[in-house]
């Protein structure tokens, strides 16, 4: 299911020990979906002949194909010279049934304004319900243009601090932002390529001079659907977001897991490996691979929310150091002594976090204990609670927060291991930043 607390766990956790989910059919993210339909909408721009898929680049490199609904073109009065064309991609979230988002239309609109025509630019704005501009660059079509990216229908506008985007601006994550910026600009580079040479002679290359290059894109039907979603919670109004840190919507049972988890342990044990790294998904993983250089990569086993069920399953199996790494959500929760992290399980608790700062800082200082306490309490998510204590305002205490965090969350791992019967273990426990970079860790 694509959500903002669960968009890192999109991609196969079968790999360590070879195995592989069966007849489960991956999808993709409201981020692929999105790039995807405002390239095909700007080819549609240039092109009179339909085509029924676009060919994206995805954040690990590959390239990949989206099927497209559908492409028209119109104007929005019958004597307007410029145009418009419209492409509509439906979600495809292969076989994760329950992502809400699955099956919706994503669509974008393109268009080419000259900047002089001030009415022109006014009657294109005033057409969309929501106009939200969110990223601006230079059109690598011809000097003197810009693209303007914009928001509009359906889509959320983050309306409160502590989330990857800033308050204002539409909800699109850093990851589908920068996806969709590129496939336009890899768009519009292929049609430089013909405008030179010619193959377009109906085009004239030197013609979009001082053009204003309109990229609009929309969701129909996503603000019913955000109601389905965390986004009225986390303080996102009027739509879904736009998503996705691989690209892809990966449907994972919870028995495939489970069983992939016990797999990765086997082969551990039957190849005598006495250390594993436990993640809960790609984005810990790969952080964690860059600050283990040293440990084999058969060691790191992706568990998603199954915190408890991974660290009984080490029992029996003579691994004798356990290394959990893991963003600061995930730690809290387990500090809390969730078993499980899912948010369907277990809430963040800002109340037990503020406590634990609290506790940390009032030896040194009670004014800024309660200050701290007061900044987290309020908080609307644990990444803006996260940005308090390390800010440079009480950068001198985040030492002792997060360690003293850790501490607790390193004990409740250890209390697993030792009720299912492993006392010889060592337990560490390392925070990982939002940038993948290492910010502290403990040991029991």
């Amino acid at each position: 299911m694509e959500t903002a607390e669960t968009a890192e766990m999109e991609t196969s956790i079968a790999k360590t020990a070879g195995n592989h989910v069966s007849g489960l059919r991956k999808g993709f993210s409201t981020g692929s979906t999105s790039a995807a339909a405002v390239k095909a909408s700007i080819r549609y721009y240039f092109e009179d002949e339909k085509f029924n898929s676009v060919e994206i680049k995805m954040p690990g490199g590959e390239n990949t194909c989206l099927k497209v609904a559908s492409l028209s073109k119109f104007k929005l009065k019958p004597e307007d010279e410029y145009i418009i064309s419209k492409s509509v991609l439906i979600k495809d979230s292969g076989d994760d049934f329950a992502d809400v988002t699955g099956g919706i239309e994503i669509c974008a609109d393109f268009t080419v304004i000259d900047k002089k025509d001030k009415n022109a630019v006014k009657s294109f704005k005033k057409y969309y319900e929501k106009f939200l501009v969110y990223n601006i660059i230079k059109c690598p079509l011809c000097n003197g243009s810009t693209i303007i990216f914009v928001s509009s229908k359906g889509i959320g506008t983050v309306k409160r601090k502590g989330l990857p985007v800033k308050a204002g601006y539409p909800a699109i994550n850093p990851v589908p932002y920068k996806m969709i910026e590129s496939a336009a600009e890899e768009e519009l580079k292929l049609k430089i390529l013909e405008l030179k040479t010619g193959s377009k002679d109906s085009l004239n290359y030197g013609g979009y001079a001082g053009k204003i290059f309109f990229s609009v894109l929309y969701v129909p039907k996503g603000e019913k659907i955000a109601e389905r979603t965390l986004n009225p919670r986390l303080g996102i109004e009027g739509g879904i977001s736009i998503l996705g840190t691989s690209g892809y919507v990966v449907p994972i049972s919870t028995k495939a897991w489970l069983e992939t988890i016990k797999a990765c342990l086997s082969f551990l044990k039957a190849n005598k490996i006495d250390t594993c790294v436990f993640t809960p998904g790609r984005f810990s993983e790969k952080a964690a691979l860059k600050i283990f250089k040293n440990i084999r990569r058969e060691s790191f086993i992706e568990i998603g929310d199954y915190v408890s069920y991974s660290l009984r399953k080490v029992s029996g199996t003579g691994i004798k150091n356990i290394i959990f790494a893991g963003q600061f959500g995930k730690i809290v929760k387990i500090a809390q002594g969730a078993r499980n992290t899912n948010a369907k399980y277990a809430v963040l608790d800002l109340g037990f976090l503020a406590e634990t700062a609290k506790e940390a800082v009032k030896k040194y200082s009670e004014i800024d204990a309660e200050h701290i306490y007061g900044l987290i309490i309020n908080s609307n998510t644990s990444r803006e609670a996260f940005g308090h204590i390390t800010s440079d305002d009480y950068n001198i205490y985040s030492d002792d927060i997060l360690g003293k965090l850790l501490k607790k969350a390193a004990e409740k791992l250890y209390n697993i291991v030792k009720n299912a019967g492993s006392n010889d273990i060592d337990i560490e426990i390392v925070l990982i930043d939002y940038g993948g970079n290492e910010i502290k860790r403990e040991r029991l």
